[in-house]
């Protein structure tokens, strides 16, 4: 089922997308698609589940359901700003996110 969904969103977004919202190199992410990834898939099973197990969408603790591209793009930010936020609501994102199980 979890190859099932990583060729849909592969097939909808392209490689390169759906390797950015995985964490994964796109080379991965192909190499998954062909069946021919030489290491075990446990971990990259757990993340598609994770990323996009709810409707294609991630449910974050802090902004609830999200696109896998805003889930990237927040904890990016979040790791890129650090603790230098003013924002108590931005804070608290950031402290969750890097936390987070997904992209932890």
């Amino acid at each position: 089922m979890w190859l099932e969904i990583l060729k849909k969103e592969v097939n909808m977004k392209g490689p390169k997308q759906v390797a950015k919202e995985l964490g994964l190199s796109r080379t991965a992410v192909d190499l998954v698609c062909q069946g021919k990834y030489p290491a075990g898939t446990e971990k990259i099973e757990k993340r598609i589940a994770s990323i996009y197990g709810q409707d294609g969408n991630v449910a974050c603790p802090i902004l609830g359901l999200i696109t896998p591209n805003r889930c990237v793009e927040t904890w990016q930010r979040a790791v890129n700003i650090g603790m230098k936020v003013g924002n108590p609501e931005t804070l608290r994102l950031y402290k969750q996110c890097l936390q987070c199980a997904i992209r932890g």
